[in-house]
Parts: structure tokens; sequence; C-alpha cells
């Protein structure tokens, strides 16, 4: 599933600067702000974010982090934190990956919808329907 969504990133990262509609929040400029939460049990929930710096070629420098926050307290517990590269595609999504720490994982953030569904490889992370802005 790794080599799968490794290569979907970079599918994403080869398609050609056209693809990328200059309207559509964020565009290659844009600092953005990714952030998805599932329930954990009780009274846990898993997330995941994504903070998104301009980056070279029309995309965006990473860094994800994945954990643990508990709903009483709001106390958060890093379980994953790495840095990496994300772009758009010809789809209407957001893809990004990270190489370290090993082993590498990826992302993908579907655009089509209000939502804004992801998938993420690594486990220690939540995918589900998130928030995307501008990190205000």
């Amino acid at each position: 599933m790794l080599g799968r969504a490794l290569t979907l990133v970079l599918v994403l990262a080869a398609a050609p600067a056209a693809a990328v509609e200059p309207d559509r929040f964020p565009t290659p400029t844009d600092r953005w702000l990714y952030d998805v939460r599932v329930p954990a049990g009780p009274g846990r929930q898993r997330f995941s974010r994504v903070d998104a710096v301009p980056g070279q070629a029309q995309g965006w420098r990473v860094t994800v982090t994945c954990g643990l926050v508990d709903t009483r307290t709001g106390r958060e517990t890093t379980v994953l934190t790495a840095r990496g590269e994300a772009g758009r595609g010809r789809m209407i999504a957001i893809g990004g990956g990270w190489d370290s720490p090993r082993p590498g994982g990826s992302f993908l953030i579907d655009e089509r919808t209000e939502a804004k569904r992801s998938q993420f490889t690594d486990k220690r992370c939540a995918s589900g329907p998130g928030d995307l802005s501008s990190g205000d």
C-alpha cells in the first residue's frame, strides 16, 4: 500500500504546472494548514496535521504531525513529526510525502468536496474528513 501511495505522490508531483488552477485555495504561494481528527476510543481522538509553506516548483514544504488528543483535557501527545513536500497534479487533490523519519509515508487530501477527505499511509495518523485553512 505504501508503494502505491508513493507512486501516486510521484504522479502528482510530475504533473505539469498548467494543471493547477490559480484561483483555487491554496495556490502555490499560499501557506495552509490541514487538520483531521477521528475517534480513537473513549475520551481520545487521533489527529493528523499538515502545516505547509510555499516551496519550489509549484509545491509546498510540509510538516506532518500525528498523534492523540485527550478530549477531556485537550492535551496532545505527538507520535510522529515528519518533514516533506506536497503538490497538486491533474487530480483535484493535494498529495505529499516524507522520507524521514523512516519508513517514509504519504498523504492525499481530496479537494472535490467540502469535507476535504484525506488518506494517510502511516497508521499513527488519522485519515478522514478534515479542515483546510490558511492557518489563521
